[in-house]
C-alpha cells in the first residue's frame, strides 16, 4: 500500500518550480496535489545531484500531466528509475512556464516493493 512519508514538495508563492524531493530506496508512485493550482500542467525534472536538473522526457516530449487540483496523481515509476532527486515544474495550458499565486505544497506517495 502507498505511504505518505515525511518528504514534500514546496512551490513558493511567485514561483514555478518546487523544492527537489530525495528518492531514496522506496518507489515514488505518485502524489496528492494541494487544493488549489494555478497551473493547468505538471511536469517533472530529474537530477542525480540535487542541483542540476533536466525534463524527464518520453517518447521524445517532456513529461507533463494535467494539473488538477486536490487530486491524487499515479506515476509510472519506470520513468523516475535512476533519478535521485525529482522537482515538480508548473506550466501553463500551453506547455510554458508558469508562476504560482501562493506557496503550494504537494505529498508524495511511495510504495516499497520486495
Amino acid at each position: 500500500m502507498p505511504q505518505i512519508k515525511h518528504g514534500r514538495w514546496v512551490t513558493p508563492a511567485g514561483q514555478g518550480v518546487s523544492s527537489a524531493l530525495r528518492l531514496e530506496s522506496d518507489t515514488l508512485v505518485g502524489f496528492y496535489t494541494p487544493s488549489a493550482l494555478d497551473s493547468a500542467r505538471l511536469g517533472l525534472q530529474a537530477s542525480h545531484d540535487g542541483q542540476t536538473f533536466a525534463d524527464i522526457v518520453s517518447e521524445g516530449e517532456a513529461w507533463t500531466m494535467t494539473g488538477d487540483a486536490d487530486a491524487y496523481i499515479p506515476l509510472d515509476a519506470t520513468r523516475l528509475l535512476g533519478a535521485a532527486y525529482v522537482r515538480l515544474t508548473h506550466l501553463d495550458a500551453q506547455g510554458a512556464a508558469a508562476v504560482e499565486s501562493s506557496e503550494r505544497v504537494f505529498l508524495p506517495a511511495f510504495r516499497s516493493f520486495e
